[in-house]
């Protein structure tokens, strides 16, 4: 892809603050735009799914689907790296950025649309974005509000599993702190895969009033770490696997595997045997819902890497 280029976002997208973050790093020039209601027109002509972000470079490509996006533009601009050399590291990396896109969203779309301070803030925020100062029309946030709401169950939120996703949101909090420690990044003095993927889903989760508050108390440094990754920068080399083994592995163990890779297997053979549903025991808690084509491949990518 040639620069420079046009990424067609939302700052309630976290898959868009994701590509956002990351040309930033790489110094790649870009225009953000916000799509809005004018844009919507233009938005489309390149969307290929109603799905932000889009990123067009300066002949007309247009990319869509955040992770395949940053790994086109890494393969072409290889410095600096956000790849660790570290193979072993460089994998789990690439893990826990899809953790962060297909388990930690369910944290962040269900409390964002479950409590009504939340609700109220999200939909004024989305029509602030459609409307570009605009005057919106009346009854339009309860609208968005109403929309959204019903579709908490595509992320498998209800009031039966909400306190799965929650006590998964407080565990995974603790764990990155302790694995972000001292260091500027997750793995050193760079941020890798794993940091764009979930310090863009914890932006999110910041911003809203529920889990915001919960960031705030409990995880300062990840507070920290959230605002560096508006505008990262490479201020050193990457750890090695030595140095973060040990809260690296309680994170694998206690969020990655005990929670997120028990829901994609199901997921995965629910999808292959076209079952209706998806119903999984996670940590003695019945997690049920829709399967997830996208998270079947998604799975299925991790597994051949």
């Amino acid at each position: 892809m040639t620069a420079p280029f046009r990424l067609y976002g939302a700052e309630l997208s976290p898959y868009s603050v994701k590509v956002r973050s990351y040309l930033r790093f790489k110094g790649l020039e870009f225009t953000w735009l916000e799509r809005s209601n004018a844009r919507q027109e233009e938005f489309s002509r390149y969307a290929k799914l109603p799905l932000a972000p889009i990123l067009v470079d300066a002949e007309e490509t247009a990319l869509q689907d955040s992770t395949p996006m940053i790994e086109a533009l890494e393969a072409e601009f290889t410095e600096p790296s956000i790849v660790p050399e570290d193979q072993a590291l460089a994998f789990v990396a690439a893990l826990l950025e899809d953790y962060a896109d297909e388990w930690l969203n369910k944290a962040m779309f269900h409390y964002r649309w479950s409590y009504p301070e939340d609700q109220d803030s999200a939909a004024k925020r989305i029509v602030e974005m459609l409307f570009e100062g605009e005057e919106a029309p009346e009854g339009i946030e309860d609208s968005v509000k109403a929309r959204m709401i019903s579709r908490l169950h595509h992320v498998g939120s209800s009031a039966e599993t909400a306190p799965l996703i929650e006590g998964s949101f407080s565990r995974l909090i603790g764990l990155l702190e302790e694995l972000l420690g001292d260091k500027p990044y997750l793995f050193g003095a760079r941020p890798c895969l794993a940091d764009f993927g979930l310090a863009a889903q914890l932006k999110q989760l910041a911003s809203a009033p529920t889990p915001g508050a919960r960031l705030k108390a409990r995880s300062p440094k990840l507070i920290g770490w959230i605002e560096r990754m508006e505008h990262p920068r490479a201020e050193g080399g990457f750890t090695s696997l030595e140095a973060v083994r040990s809260p690296l592995l309680a994170l694998l163990r206690e969020e990655v595997a005990g929670a997120y890779l028990i829901w994609m297997a199901a997921n995965s053979e629910a999808v292959a045997a076209d079952a209706p549903g998806v119903s999984v025991d996670i940590g003695g808690a019945d997690f049920v819902q829709k399967p997830q084509r996208y998270a079947a491949k998604a799975l299925a990518e991790l597994r051949r890497k």
